[in-house]
């Protein structure tokens, strides 16, 4: 395992040679397991404040800590940011435009893919594998054929899955283990170029399981890494995420603090109980004695009755708690959709500039995403019946995979941009700076269907068979009018 927690082993590896070691990998792999389903459990609210209780002798009881998940918060975001529009695959001939009709075979892949991708439905499960690498800074996806010989993928998470790539240049997948772990106890499968292996604690010791066909011809499984380094979305952030924790949670205490404030009494006698008992009852300190009368003030005494309160500076915490979130934001290049300066932006140009390093970020995400999923395609592709096991890698390079980041847009100044680049540029070019333009060539063909219909009804309007004898033409009952005023009217 290199720094970055890649499993690496020499390209001549024959993890069926070498089935002891299955056991052994699995067991080095539980540090990082524990670091994975930790992370998880951060991103569900599970953090470090809620097992660090204080008991307060004053109040005589625990103090209770809260957690603010942040976390949650950020992957959410950026998920929906990125993925929340599901990408666009199209598979367009190598030399050929987006615009161009596909010929027979070429459509008929592309209806091949886009069926399998939806019988998977693909933009959900892009949506997970995205998420998954925030979380985690890793995520996998899995191609398998289902009981009706139909290929399809989903997504997988580093609890459950890991690669081993050989140490070469390419870095090749040599294999993947999917495994469940209770307890100390595993089961699950090694997925090789040619075989899957089923194994459970039992037969992980001893001769290597029977094995069955790998019909895919490759192993399953691609990963997404969220970055080189496998840093998931908030990792740097765990200790700033605890401190605002802890501020948030001294904050709910202060309130305890209040309504269990203490009562402090000068120049009283001691309380009978009936005293006491109607002050925790009314909230009520009434100064009587036995008979009814209030204390003796004429020889000077003092008598005052007074909550003792607990130094605030609410406006430093306050500052504190805001300047903490901020710059957990910042670092994550997540902008804060909670922030009250955000709705205050009016312009789309400024709210453009404010969402600039979360594009960035997503472009970079884009470029990884697009490549681990190609990797699946290609998969898969092993069991398309239009194509040869050759020509496969020529398809997934001319498969195109866009990923349109979730940005509000401003009908309005896409309506002016498109006006003024009018006559300038090619009208496919323009159609793609309207959002609300899905498909560019099916726009296009539904233009050219209006043109020619109301070419169409254009014609037929003029034509000799539909003039309806309002304005009789130069042929009309043989001849025109002698001095033509007919046809001026």
């Amino acid at each position: 395992m290199d720094d970055n927690d890649v499993l690496h082993a020499s390209p001549g590896f024959d993890v069926t040679q070498n089935w002891n070691q299955v056991q052994q990998l699995l067991s080095a792999y539980s540090g990082l397991y524990k670091i994975y389903h930790a992370k998880m459990r951060v991103y569900k609210g599970d953090h470090a404040a809620l097992h660090q209780n204080y008991y307060s002798p004053l109040l005589n009881e625990s103090e209770e800590n809260m957690s603010i998940n942040v976390p949650k918060n950020m992957v959410n975001t950026f998920a929906g940011f990125f993925a929340g529009i599901p990408a666009k695959v199209n598979y367009v001939p190598n030399g050929q435009s987006s615009n161009d009709p596909l010929d027979k075979k070429s459509q008929a892949i592309n209806d091949w893919i886009s069926k399998t991708l939806n019988d998977s439905h693909y933009s959900d499960i892009m949506y997970e594998w995205a998420k998954k690498a925030d979380i985690y800074g890793r995520g996998y996806a899995i191609a398998y054929i289902d009981k009706s010989k139909d290929v399809h993928f989903k997504d997988l998470s580093p609890e459950n899955c890991l690669i081993v790539y050989d140490n070469s240049l390419n870095e090749n997948p040599l294999f993947a283990v999917y495994f469940v772990k209770l307890n100390n106890s595993y089961a699950g499968t090694v997925f090789t170029d040619d075989k899957f292996y089923d194994f459970n604690n039992n037969t992980l010791v001893g001769d290597i399981p029977k094995g069955e066909v790998n019909p895919l011809g490759k192993v399953p499984v691609a990963e997404l890494p969220e970055n080189d380094e496998r840093l998931g979305m908030f990792d740097d952030a765990i200790s700033a995420i605890d401190k605002l924790d802890k501020a948030f949670s001294l904050k709910f205490n202060d309130y305890n603090y209040f309504s269990n404030a203490i009562l402090f009494l000068v120049g009283f006698d001691k309380l009978n109980k009936m005293q006491t008992e109607n002050i925790m009852r009314l909230h009520v300190l009434q100064p009587i004695d036995e008979n009814g009368k209030a204390p003796d003030t004429s020889n000077g005494q003092t008598i005052d009755a007074k909550y003792l309160a607990k130094p605030q500076n609410d406006q430093q915490q306050e500052h504190f708690l805001d300047r903490v979130t901020s710059q957990i934001y910042q670092n994550a290049q997540i902008i804060n959709l909670s922030d009250p300066q955000l709705g205050a932006t009016a312009s789309g140009d400024a709210l453009g500039k404010k969402l600039q390093p979360m594009v960035m970020l997503a472009d970079a995400k884009a470029r990884k995403m697009t490549n681990a999923f190609k990797q699946i395609l290609a998969i898969m592709l092993t069991q398309c019946n239009l194509i040869d096991n050759s020509e496969i890698n020529q398809i997934v390079a001319d498969t195109q995979v866009k990923f349109t980041p979730n940005i509000p847009q401003s009908l309005l100044d896409e309506s002016n941009i498109v006006k003024n680049l009018n006559g300038i540029v090619s009208t496919p070019t323009l159609l793609s700076y309207l959002s609300n333009i899905n498909n560019v060539p099916q726009e296009l063909q539904q233009i050219l269907a209006e043109k020619r219909q109301n070419a169409n009804e254009y014609n037929a309007a003029n034509s000799d068979d539909d003039n309806d004898g309002d304005y009789p033409t130069n042929n009309e009952n043989g001849s025109n009018s002698d001095n033509g005023s007919d046809k001026d009217e």
